[in-house]
């Protein structure tokens, strides 16, 4: 009896002990977010100031997933022009401020587990880069995804949609050039992920958009990007971004005032060039 006593005793002080070790870690959060910051300022002799912003936040079910990404790019230099107008022998300086670089982009997509590496998804987004004459981008779609790989370095996944897309250009029409578009696009994307550590990775991600109105209007972007945990809260991220319009925009240029062009004079248009490319270092914050 004395020995069934101290059994069950034993027993009870260690169940105890367990559910107190328990209570005392706490549960894991279901949301994450990351947030980047890079910014750049000179002033004196040359003035200018960068600023990229972007922030991901993720809500995590047992077999879904909801992330919101946001981003924004701004950059801003001084240019200054020395003269010595007339009485002369006092230089003059001027300073003009133009913005140099300029885009933003909101995304939200859904993702839910139909097995364990099967997924479909549904999204939209919204994208502005005046430098790359596109006023508004607007898109709504879906489709599947499938995670060919998952280790516990290595993460690929892959997905196959479609795309409703509404692009604005800058100006209004005519020509027809700067009309509102609206088409439907094939959308392929490929992520990859290895973990150096537990803080610190290499990504790669890739999307190939197929304008299935207009062939030729394709466009792809890469972001390749190295992370460098500092603690567990900050990291240090470098990354370089590249985008390709095979078909980019176009700008309808207005005759130069001076001289006075003749009645009727053609406006002139411009396009955009093919490929925009980003080098950032960012400091990313983890909540």
């Amino acid at each position: 009896m004395i020995v069934a006593r101290i059994l069950v005793g034993g027993a009870a002080s260690v169940i105890l002990a367990a559910s107190v070790a328990l209570a005392d870690d706490p549960p894991k959060k279901p949301w994450s977010d990351n947030a980047e910051f890079g910014f750049v300022m000179t002033s004196g002799n040359a003035d200018g100031t960068n600023l990229a912003l972007a922030n991901k936040f993720k809500y995590a079910w047992s077999d879904a997933e909801l992330t919101f990404d946001a981003a924004a790019l701004h950059a801003e230099s001084t240019t200054r022009a020395i003269t010595n107008p007339p009485p002369y022998g006092t230089p003059v300086v001027t300073d003009t401020t133009a913005t140099t670089a300029s885009s933003y982009g909101l995304a939200v997509v859904y993702r839910m587990n139909i097995t364990k590496r099967l997924f479909w998804y549904t999204g939209v987004s919204w994208y502005q880069n005046f430098f790359a004459g596109i006023d508004d981008r607007y898109i709504v779609g879906g489709g599947i995804g499938y995670t060919f790989v998952q280790t516990e370095r290595h993460l690929l996944k892959g997905e196959l949609g479609f795309d409703l897309t509404r692009q604005d250009p800058l100006g209004d029409p005519p020509p027809s050039e700067l009309d509102t578009t609206n088409y439907v696009a094939l959308r392929a994307t490929l992520n990859y992920e290895f973990k150096f550590s537990e803080k610190s990775k290499l990504t790669e991600d890739l999307n190939f958009i197929e304008n299935l109105d207009t062939t030729s209007a394709w466009r792809a972007n890469s972001v390749t990007a190295l992370t460098a945990g500092l603690s567990d809260n900050l990291a240090l991220k470098a990354s370089y971004t590249v985008m390709y319009s095979n078909d980019p925009p176009v700008r309808a240029v207005a005759p130069d005032p001076v001289p006075a062009p003749p009645p009727g004079a053609p406006l002139a248009l411009y396009t955009f060039e093919k490929t925009d490319a980003i080098l950032s270092v960012a400091l990313v914050v983890n909540f």
